[in-house]
Parts: structure tokens; sequence; C-alpha cells
């Protein structure tokens, strides 16, 4: 955000059951975050915006698109997928597990073991250590399990061709939890997409080592539209 806000006004929200937003004990969708979205940007009066998601935030983003084109400048996407297959299936089902048998913080040491590589976890430890400690502070067990079973059911695979945005796709060549070939099949979806991978980097493109990367490449697509 500190990069791209030099250019862009530059907003961060944190999506139903997430972070500080509310998290009722209710079924999600993809669907119902997408129109958590249009809610918030016209209470901001944002008639169009570029989306940025990642994971989860680029299934939103996918499904805001096809729902309101007219809204969205662009699309970049990051480590993410328009549909689940059997394996990305079975992650999410033991990522649930873990929540319900071993609560947040169980939670998070498997996701952690699946969004970076192991030498980034060995080399910041005391980091993720910190993070752990926010994240189970922050957030609620039902929630994340209703957010996974949203992820689990979301499936716009075979409407990405209706779309006629601008569209970057990121994806992390190291990435077990979701493979570069679900980046692979949104950008061949997408007509005129550009897709990018980075090398040396897992489903967590976010890390301190490809932010300066990532922010060229991001930067550089928003300078053309």
């Amino acid at each position: 955000m500190p990069e791209l806000s030099k250019e862009y006004r530059t907003i961060a929200l944190d999506v139903r059951g997430h972070g500080r937003s509310g998290k009722t004990d209710m079924p999600y969708s993809i669907r119902q975050f997408s129109d958590d979205l249009f809610a918030f940007l016209r209470e901001l009066d944002i008639p169009r915006a570029h989306l940025l998601g990642l994971s989860l935030g680029g299934a939103i983003a996918q499904q805001f698109a096809l729902e309101h084109p007219e809204k969205v400048r662009s699309l970049i996407l990051l480590s993410t997928f328009s549909y689940t297959d059997p394996a990305l299936q079975d992650t999410f089902k033991k990522l649930r597990n873990s929540l319900i048998t071993g609560g947040c913080p169980a939670f998070f040491d498997d996701a952690v073991k699946l969004t970076v590589t192991p030498e980034f976890a060995a080399a910041h430890a005391e980091e993720i250590a910190m993070v752990k400690e926010e994240m189970v502070a922050m957030n609620s067990v039902i929630a994340l399990v209703r957010a996974i079973e949203a992820c689990m059911e979301f499936n716009v695979a075979d409407r990405l061709s209706r779309l006629s945005l601008p569209t970057l796709i990121i994806s992390g060549r190291e990435d077990t939890f979701v493979p570069f070939h679900f980046s692979e099949q949104i950008h061949h979806a997408i007509p005129g997409s550009t897709w990018k991978i980075l090398d040396g980097v897992a489903h967590n493109v976010l890390i301190p080592e490809k932010l300066s990367e990532l922010s060229r490449l991001v930067l550089a697509f928003l300078a053309t539209y």
C-alpha cells in the first residue's frame, strides 16, 4: 500500500468475517462478499476502481467484475482461483478441520506452511509469531470456517471469457496451496489478460523480499490504464 498510494488513492477493506469487520455466524458466499464490496464502494462514492485481490480477495474481485463490470477499471489477481479442483477442495477441508479441532492457532500454523516457503518461514520466525498473535486475537473460528466453505463453493471458471477488462494475473512459482495452473486457467479464460510468475515465492506474494518487484509490475500495468 505505501508504494501504490504514492500514485493512487488506495483502500484496503476487511472482508466480512475477517479482521475488524463483523463476524456473524451465518453462511458466507463469494457473491455475498461481492455485494459487500459494491455497498462499500457506494458508501464511499467511488464510481469505478482498480481491484487488487490476493487469494480469496481475487475470487471476490472476479465475482464483482462479472456482476458489475461498469464499476471496474482493471483487475489485478494475485495467487487466486476461479474454481476448486479435488486437490484444492482437500486442502480447504484440512484447513477447516484445523480450525474446528485446534482453533485459530492451529489454523495459522497450517496456513503458514501453505502460504510461504520453508526458507522464508525459517528466516522470519519472529515476524510470523507476531502476525500469528495478532491474527488469533482478531479473528473468529466460525467466521473463518464460513469463509473457507464459501471458497469451496466458488466457481466462475465458465464465465470468465465474458470479461473484457484489463487484467493482470500474478502467481508464485512455488505456490503449493493454489498452484499456478489456476492462474494459467484464468489467463486463458480472460481475453487479453497478462500473466506473470514470480520466482522464489509461494502463495503469499506480498512478502518483503518481493514487494519491490510486485509493486513495479502493478504500477507498470496501472500506468497503461
